[in-house]
This record gives structure tokens, C-alpha cells and sequence, in this order.
């Protein structure tokens, strides 16, 4: 048996011929670039995700740097995760701040909220967690935090679309929520996209300002902004896949909950607390050196996995930091994402597991 990472059949059979007709009825009316099919999508997402304001951007890491640049922030430190995807601290750097490395809590990957007040200084300006793997961070203690310190909150929520804390939706929490809608994730397009949503009237004007030339009005443009923009084809795409996210999130949650219930008790092998998670990806920790060893027995039977990451943020050449942080660290050197998406059947499951336990019991 062959079980990818990822599979689409399952969004192919739903609408195919929805994907035909809306491709052609795009060309026929010449729209491609903004319009109505963007304005649609991005009325649909507000009301998915009960917020005042959603912007589309060009991809996630825009929707961070625009978002970033929108806090105009005075004090240019921000508190990031010193574990998560190159981008979360590249938009800090390419918005002329400074990243702020704070370790995890290897429970669920996230930052480690009890080690972000030790990292404050009187030049914090915002803190930026990252929802990964789909599980939520502890946003009821970086809010309170975040009120002590008058800082700034943009979230991070590529990978936990639909994912929430408290019963709100992640990305409606903070000042500033920011989505991509890559091919892989959650709710993802059939190329780049992203979004920004916020609740305050000032900064999705700054938002919608700095996606388009930083003009408000065209023509007259009052910074320097990007050209950063969803096209309309896949507002459309994006729009008729929301009908149906969540039914695939279910999905996601029952076979994410599948594995945790058949891997857990594994000797050397770590589950992460999935609580609320939507499961964007399905990852787990492999003690005692044993992780290149089992990603290597898993691919040779026709099992795809990644690691997601293999190195920390700030040991990065880009950053090249000399500051140590441990839990990151050993994370990088367990962590391995096993096969999750929407259709994935039940044999292909069991097909993941059996070999797991094989590995283990060898």
C-alpha cells in the first residue's frame, strides 16, 4: 500500500465540475484580478469566522509582514516562537523588527508561555504566536500578558484554520489574524493566498492600504506598500471549498483522534496534546535517536512523512543566533508528521499504525 503526506482526490471527486464551470464562466467575464468573486470570498470568511474585517493577501507570509507593518509599531521587538516555519520570523525582519526567540513547551509545540515575561524589555512591541500543527497556544495567558505590557498580539494561524480557543476562532483573538491558504493547509487554494482579519477599523485600513502600493485611493499612494493580492480564481475555488471545511476538519479530527488513540503507549514514542486541535498536520515526537530510523522504515514502504522543521528558527544562517533553546532543539531531532488529510481512509490508517507498531516492537 502507498499512503502520501497529503491527497486531493477527495476534493476532485466533490467538485470537478464545479472547478470546469468556474473556470470557464472566469474567463468569459475577463475576471481575474480582484472583483466580485474576491469580495464574495471574503464575506463568506468573515462571517465563518465572526470578525469585523477580512483582507485577502497574496499568501500567509505577506499577511504576517502586512500585518506586522500595520501595528505601526514604535517599541520594534515582537516575541516569536523560536520553533515554526522561516516566515513567522522572516515578516518580522522584513518589517524592520526585531525577533524575540522564546522556547516551547514540547506538550503541543507551542511557545512557551511561561517564558515570555522573562523576554520582555521596554522595547517590546507585540507578541507573535504561531498555532501549530493545528493546535491552539495558550491565548487566555499571552492575552493577559499582552494587557500588562500594552503589547500587541498578531497570531499566527496558517496552520489551524477552523482551529479555536475558548470557543472563538483562532485568528479573532489577538489585534490581528493571519492565514494562508497554501495548497497543503486546512482550507487551502490550488496556489498561493492568504488573509488578514482583525477587528479594528484602523488597522484593516492600514492592511488594505500596504496590500495595494500602500495607495488608500488609487493613484495616490501613501507608502510603500506591495502588490499583494488573492486573484480571483482562487477566491473562488477558496469560496466553494468553505462549504465544505467543516466536514473536512471533522475528518481531520476523527482520524487525528484514530492515530492518538492506537499510538498512544507506544514506549519511545511522544504524543502531542491535541486538544481542539483540527489536525493541519498529524506530528509526534520519536525518543531515544530512533526518528531518521523510522521515517527512513516508513518510506520504504510506501509511507510518506515530513519533519516539520528540522532546525530552529534562530539557528537559521539568516538569524545565526548563539542563544541556546533546548526544548526546540531536542523537538527538531524528534519531531516526524505522519499522513493526514480529509479523505484518508481507515485501511490507510491502519496500514500507518501497523508499521509503527512493527518498527517499535523490532
Amino acid at each position: 500500500m502507498k499512503v502520501p503526506l497529503i491527497n486531493f482526490d477527495y476534493e476532485l471527486d466533490l467538485f470537478e465540475k464545479n472547478y470546469e464551470s468556474l473556470l470557464i464562466e472566469h474567463v468569459k467575464k475577463g475576471e481575474f484580478i480582484g472583483g466580485e468573486s474576491v469580495g464574495t470570498f471574503e464575506e463568506d470568511l468573515r462571517n465563518y469566522l465572526n470578525v469585523e474585517h477580512v483582507i485577502t493577501v497574496g499568501n500567509g507570509t505577506d499577511a504576517l509582514l502586512i500585518s506586522l507593518l500595520s501595528l505601526d509599531l514604535e517599541k520594534k521587538e515582537v516575541i516569536v516562537p523560536s520553533f515554526s516555519f522561516f516566515a513567522t520570523s522572516e515578516a518580522v525582519v522584513q518589517a524592520g523588527l526585531i525577533p524575540i526567540f522564546v522556547d516551547i513547551d514540547s506538550s503541543n509545540c507551542n511557545i512557551d508561555v511561561d517564558k515570555i515575561e522573562e523576554k520582555i524589555t521596554p522595547n517590546t512591541g507585540a507578541i507573535l504566536p504561531v498555532h501549530l500543527f493545528g493546535n491552539s497556544a495558550n491565548m487566555k495567558k499571552i492575552l493577559d500578558i499582552a494587557k500588562n505590557y500594552d503589547l500587541k498580539v498578531v497570531e499566527d494561524v496558517a496552520q489551524a484554520f477552523g482551529s479555536e480557543f475558548n470557543k472563538k476562532k483562532l485568528g479573532t483573538i489577538g489585534d490581528i489574524g493571519c492565514f494562508s491558504f497554501f495548497p497543503t493547509k486546512t482550507l487551502g487554494a490550488y496556489g498561493d493566498g492568504g488573509a488578514v482579519c482583525t477587528n479594528s477599523d484602523i488597522f484593516s485600513e492600514r492592511v488594505k492600504m500596504y496590500k495595494n502600493h500602500g495607495a488608500k485611493t488609487k493613484y495616490f499612494n501613501e507608502v510603500f506598500g506591495y502588490n499583494s493580492r488573492l486573484d480571483s480564481v482562487q477566491a473562488s475555488i477558496l469560496k466553494l471549498k468553505l462549504q465544505k471545511i467543516d466536514h473536512w476538519i471533522s475528518n481531520r479530527v476523527d482520524a487525528g483522534k484514530y492515530y492518538d488513540m492506537h499510538l498512544n503507549g507506544i514506549k519511545n514514542l511522544a504524543l502531542l496534546k491535541n486538544k481542539n486541535s483540527t489536525f493541519n498536520y498529524y506530528s509526534i515526537l520519536i525518543k531515544q535517536g530512533k526518528r531518521d530510523s523510522l521515517k527512513d522504515f516508513l518510506l520504504r514502504n510506501g509511507i510518506s512523512v515530513a519533519i516539520y522543521y528540522p532546525n530552529t528558527l534562530p539557528s537559521l544562517p539568516a538569524h545565526s543566533s548563539k542563544e541556546s533553546f533546548p526544548v526546540s532543539e531536542k523537538v527538531c531531532t524528534e519531531i516526524l508528521s505522519l499522513p493526514i488529510w480529509p479523505g484518508i481512509q481507515q485501511s490507510q490508517l491502519d496500514y500507518v499504525i501497523e508499521l509503527i507498531h512493527k518498527f517499535f516492537n523490532k
